[in-house]
């Protein structure tokens, strides 16, 4: 009887990782937590328990097929494949990444016969987080950004990290898996739930204690044209400024002492090469008072410029090209000799340098702008290397979503990028090419508008004083790693048998 149940606890197991990222979430913003805590314990529970792992891997690949349910026709709709090719590749995809942390899974129960619940939930955070920092994703993800639907549990991320939490959710999982599964008390079964949950309170109080540094104040006007994704025509920049003007009108913007962020996003200007200066692009930019940052590109290169007036122009190229999408992955020889094959061009990645954001002048000093383009977002590292690298008082993520028709996928990346704001400290401005525009705050709270494939025109006053968070720090993931490799040795070495 109890085989012939798996295959119902398969459906129940994949139905609740897909809930753990339905942005922007149900129930006032609580059933993404709840499921993100709710997934691993139950995974892992029937896994310690005896079921088959087979059982526990095809869980994590139907919950991944569900969440990737729209590729294929985006594959094919905007990439010119096939369907059916297109539906390969999102089972390749799927069967990728749940193969990662079906060995996660299995990694804890290892630990679980060998050394209990403690060692199964330190193992299991353990390998999440590497799978997390260093395994091979096509489109990255975390599986703490669950947490950034609440303020509060967001604000925990100022601390931990999104990776971090994520190896809080899995570890509280696999210790209360494991106490279920050795028949332990109550109250030592809910101990590891218990921990994460009053961690992340502790921490989102302990938020308001860190330091800060002083108020900076901008008015931000954000365009969201609804231009065809990868449609190079004539006169985009001449629309974007018809659409620029019309906003910045009705606001009555520039306003005296506070300076105006022009934003436009990413592939907002194509069919040019920006990499070289151009005067008229400052005189743009200066005729009407305002600071412009836009999406453009050059060449091979995926590019974010920016003009003011009275300062060099500002150009910055996408350093981490996506896998597939942008670039084909593997070395230079195997790369050329696939995209002559495929009749691809892979877009060449740009550096992060000292200096790598966007001036804007203020009374106040120069405030500074630091782009994410598009999946970049995604990788808490590289925001922070290139958040730091340009002493940035503010992040920008200028995203083309246009690819993704009207799927969910537009949701899942705002969703997946909404934590980089409280990790740093700072807000992040999301201005999209076909919508959801909006904003990130630090302290964890977030507002987008309109729906996929609409246009829009933001008008956005911000006022925020940057926090020093602990995330910022390169210290942080090593310092986990090193904290619960450590934890385990030495229940490892508790657990050895000793000579009477």
């Amino acid at each position: 009887m109890p085989s012939l149940l798996r295959p119902l606890e398969t459906a129940v197991l994949a139905g609740i990782f897909v809930l753990a990222f339905r942005f922007p979430g149900a129930l006032g913003g609580w059933l993404e937590p709840a499921m993100a805590l709710l997934f691993p314990l139950l995974l892992l529970e029937g896994l310690f328990k005896g079921r088959h792992a087979a059982w526990t891997w095809a869980a994590i690949l139907a919950g991944l097929l569900l969440l990737y349910i729209w590729v294929p026709q985006t594959l094919a709709s905007k990439g010119g494949l096939p369907f059916g090719l297109a539906l390969l590749g999102m089972v390749l995809l799927s069967l990728w990444e749940a193969t990662g942390l079906w060995l996660v899974a299995l990694g804890s129960r290892w630990a679980f016969r060998r050394l209990g619940a403690p060692g199964a939930a330190c193992v299991a955070a353990f390998l999440l987080l590497g799978w997390e920092a260093w395994g091979f994703h096509v489109y990255p993800w975390t599986w703490g950004a669950a947490f950034g639907s609440l303020p509060w549990p967001a604000r925990s991320a100022a601390f931990l990290g999104a990776s971090g939490l994520s190896a809080l959710a899995w570890g509280a999982g696999a210790w209360t898996a494991a106490g279920l599964a050795a028949g332990a008390s109550l109250r030592r079964t809910l101990a590891g739930p218990g921990f994460a949950v009053g961690l992340m309170v502790l921490l989102g109080g302990a938020w308001f204690l860190l330091p800060r540094g002083p108020e900076r104040t901008l008015d931000v006007a954000m365009i969201q044209p609804n231009f065809a994704a990868g449609v190079r025509w004539p006169g985009m920049e001449a629309e974007m400024w018809r659409r620029s003007d019309a906003l910045l009108h009705a606001q009555g913007w520039p306003r005296t002492g506070r300076p105006t962020l022009l934003l436009w996003p990413e592939s907002s200007i194509l069919g040019r090469d920006d990499r070289r200066p151009e005067p008229r692009l400052a005189a743009e930019a200066a005729s009407r008072g305002v600071a412009w940052l836009f999406g453009t590109e050059g060449g091979p290169y995926n590019l974010v410029c920016g003009e003011t007036a009275g300062r060099s122009p500002f150009v910055f190229a996408k350093t981490e090209p996506m896998a597939f999408g942008e670039r084909t992955p593997g070395p230079g020889a195997f790369r050329g000799w696939m995209d002559q094959k495929m009749g691809f061009v892979s877009q060449e990645p740009g550096e992060l340098q000292e200096g790598c954001a966007f001036a804007v002048p203020t009374p106040a000093g120069d405030l500074r702008v630091h782009p994410l383009i598009c999946s970049e977002a995604l990788m808490p590292g590289r925001a922070r290397r290139g958040f730091e690298l340009g002493h940035a008082d503010l992040l920008s993520n200028h995203t083309n979503d246009g690819w993704f028709d009207r799927s969910i996928a537009t949701d899942l990346h705002a969703a997946q990028i909404r934590l980089r704001a409280p990790e740093l400290g700072v807000p992040l401005l999301r201005a999209t090419l076909t919508g959801k525009s909006g904003v990130f705050h630090e302290d964890g709270r977030f507002e987008l508008w309109g729906e996929p494939l609409s246009e829009g025109a933001y008008a956005v006053p911000l006022r925020w004083r940057p926090i020093r968070t602990p995330a910022r720090s390169a210290w942080l993931l090593p310092g986990l790693l090193a904290g619960l490799a450590l934890v385990t040795v030495l229940l490892g070495w508790k657990a050895l048998p000793r000579k009477a």
